[in-house]
């Protein structure tokens, strides 16, 4: 034992000090628990889209590559319905639908679905698509887009992949990264406008009838305000406005 007055190493602790750290530690733990519980009732929901992967089926209906790669198709529900299509990862497929576009064709992909927003990712090589011999254009023909109003809207640019299903969260900061390098791959852009009663829509964007491409980048995930035309595209809703539309809020 030390004869030093100082060294006190195995004192014990006095009460005050104890009483003062017990209720130190415990304001701690409760206050940050309240800051979490608190941020966490303020984000917003996730979505409810999903993308069941391993389910690989055969998609029949009439394909084409302009605005971008889609199947109109009676599959989905029995109804005339469009899907988009994209690649198994951050890809599109318009450019690999080639002579195949306006005939019935056969493609085989799995379903990303949310509500009634749906895409169909395509299997990886070459036989993801193929003419359907016993196929007929009928009622599946493409229609020519309709002008519906012209709209200035405040929302966001996000990439339809992982807005459907195939992520979640996919939108906001968290997920800008990852749709940018959906929308540099060539899947469809969509804007997703929210009003003040909440009420939200979401409509893939052109540019003078064809598809955006690395244009938006700048403004992924971004706050944006857009001027634009509203069309109808057969089931799908389009916002066509060229880049120079679009400014940062």
């Amino acid at each position: 034992m030390s004869d030093d007055d100082f060294f006190i190493g195995w004192a014990d602790t006095p009460q005050i000090d104890r009483r003062f750290m017990m209720a130190a530690g415990l304001s701690i733990i409760t206050g940050t628990t309240a800051v979490g519980i608190g941020v966490a009732t303020r984000q917003r929901p996730a979505g409810s889209g999903t993308w069941n992967m391993g389910e690989v089926r055969e998609w029949r209906g009439i394909a084409t590559a302009e605005p971008y790669g889609m199947l109109r198709t009676l599959d989905l529900d029995g109804t005339e319905r469009t899907a988009l299509l994209g690649c198994q990862g951050k890809c599109g497929v318009s450019a690999r639908i080639g002579a195949l576009a306006g005939k019935p064709v056969i493609i085989k992909g799995s379903l990303i679905q949310r509500n009634a927003h749906a895409m169909i990712a395509v299997i990886d090589g070459l036989d993801w698509i193929r003419e359907d011999p016993d196929g007929d254009v009928g009622t599946l023909a493409f229609p020519e887009p309709e002008p519906i109003t012209e709209v200035t809207l405040n929302g966001e640019i996000l990439d339809t992949k992982c807005w459907f299903g195939a992520m979640r969260p996919a939108q906001g900061k968290t997920h800008k990264s990852c749709a940018s390098l959906c929308i540099r791959g060539g899947i469809p852009p969509a804007f997703y406008a929210r009003d003040m009663e909440d009420q939200t829509t979401l409509m893939i964007m052109t540019s003078g009838g064809y598809g955006h491409n690395k244009d938006l980048l700048p403004f992924v995930a971004d706050r944006v305000n857009v001027t634009g035309q509203v069309l109808r595209f057969g089931d799908l809703l389009l916002l066509d406005a060229p880049v120079s539309a679009i400014t940062r809020l």
